[in-house]
């Protein structure tokens, strides 16, 4: 079974789960969720963890009561206990000024968090997969990224030293999770606003990703190793940013202080990377490359970053100085 392989493989490379772990599933009803939850189900019968399901109800559909209602019967099934939540979410995206799909998303992980410290879980599982990856990669495209939006979604992230969110089908496509479903008879919802244009992401969907992959069946796939090739570049480089930060970076209060000397003595990317991390402001591409090009130029002293900030280089450093601060 590819689907059971590749899930248990995901979680075991990247140390997503553990013995003694209770992890909180985010089960929606759909397809993707509801074979999660069978896949831990199966899980759990080989290693010592404890299970829980929430399911969300945003109260834009009215659908979702029945939905909620076909969650809570498969966790009675496999004997996992389910929490149903509801969540106003027109009501927080009128009050924050935000889109109902903005604001779903923000009341949805505000209460995964609450929910898994009141139950004291250490981990939160999400259904993200191949599909999902392909998708967020191409949207950050559309938008303009650099190679950190090409690593994708993060296959775990931490919310404090004590909780995490995993995503163990992250490696697993949409198409494998449709062929599971149909093949264990599980029963699943489909929420028929994914197939309405109205979001950059279902356009991404429903018209660029059928495209791509009548040019390239295996286009999903593909992504997803692309995206796993680049996470591992970018922990790299990570180390390598951190290390040069603690040994020729001070921050303070209103200014930073870096060595400049051992700032040109870095790769072009390095030095990027670096400034991407450390710059307090402005932080685009474009104007990352300015202030290299200015770090290299010997004349000017100066250079405004923004309304809030400047630079000023000697011989030894260059120094972030935030106007605001230094004005009171």
């Amino acid at each position: 079974m590819i689907i059971w392989e590749r899930f248990r493989k995901n979680i075991f490379d990247n140390k997503l789960v553990c013995r003694g772990d209770k992890i909180l599933l985010a089960v929606s009803g759909g397809a993707d969720s509801m074979v999660m939850t069978s896949l831990f189900s199966m899980l759990k019968k080989t290693i010592g963890i404890e299970l829980m399901i929430v399911n969300f109800n945003h109260n834009l559909r009215k659908e979702s009561v029945k939905e909620a209602k076909i969650v809570k019967k498969f966790a009675d099934n496999l004997k996992i206990e389910c929490i149903l939540k509801n969540l106003n979410t027109k009501e927080y995206a009128k009050e924050k000024n935000i889109s109902t799909e903005t604001a779903g998303r923000q009341l949805r992980y505000a209460e995964l968090e609450k929910t898994a410290k009141e139950y004291k879980c250490n981990k939160i599982a999400t259904a993200h997969n191949m599909n999902d990856n392909a998708e967020t990669i191409l949207m950050w495209m559309l938008r303009g990224t650099g190679t950190e939006g090409l690593s994708g979604i993060p296959v775990i992230r931490k919310i404090d030293k004590n909780l995490s969110i995993i995503r163990p089908v992250l490696s697993v496509s949409r198409d494998m999770i449709d062929a599971y479903a149909k093949e264990k008879n599980i029963k699943f919802c489909t929420d028929k606003s994914n197939f309405k244009c109205d979001y950059t992401r279902n356009k991404i969907r429903l018209n660029i990703i059928p495209a791509l992959k009548k040019i390239n069946p295996l286009f999903i796939e593909h992504i997803y190793n692309l995206s796993t090739i680049v996470k591992d570049e970018t922990a790299y480089f990570k180390k390598k940013i951190n290390s040069f930060i603690s040994k020729n970076v001070k921050i303070t209060k209103d200014k930073i202080f870096v060595n400049l000397n051992a700032f040109k003595l870095q790769q072009k990317i390095m030095q990027f990377k670096i400034l991407k991390e450390i710059i307090p402001d402005k932080k685009r591409a474009v104007h990352i490359s300015q202030v290299i090009d200015w770090l290299a130029d010997g004349k000017s002293k100066s250079y405004i970053l923004s309304k809030d900030w400047n630079i000023k280089k000697s011989r030894k450093y260059f120094t972030f100085s935030n106007l605001l601060k230094a004005a009171k």
